[in-house]
């Protein structure tokens, strides 16, 4: 029986120590007390690894089915309707005059 620590194991399964823990206190881990430590068996964290295959009810909500990974982006995409709607030409007026509306916003405030 190989026993990890908190920290060994969360690097072995690259996530936080903090997340670690949450998997040991929802049962979703299990864990060993050794003394005021807790101890995690290395076979069982490595059973936590897993691959994970999305439902069709999970890729429902997507806007189609997930089979359409790495085709070509057509016109009849439902990500079409989404193309173009952020415009970033650059600074805004806001940014690129902030210092003039902060002056005009603290003489505003002091003049009453």
């Amino acid at each position: 029986m190989d026993l990890l620590t908190v920290r060994e194991a969360a690097a072995m399964l690259r996530v936080s120590q903090v997340t670690l823990r949450r998997y040991v206190a929802s049962g979703k881990l299990p864990a060993v007390r050794v003394g005021r430590n807790v101890r995690i068996e290395r076979n069982a964290a490595e059973d936590l690894v897993g691959v994970v295959i999305p439902s069709a009810d999970a890729t429902a909500g997507l806007g189609g089915d997930i089979q359409n990974e790495g085709k070509v982006f057509t016109l009849d995409s439902p990500f079409w309707d989404i193309v173009g709607i952020i415009d970033d030409d650059g600074p805004t007026d806001v940014a690129a005059n902030k210092h003039k509306y902060l002056a005009d916003a603290y003489d505003a405030l002091h003049r009453g």
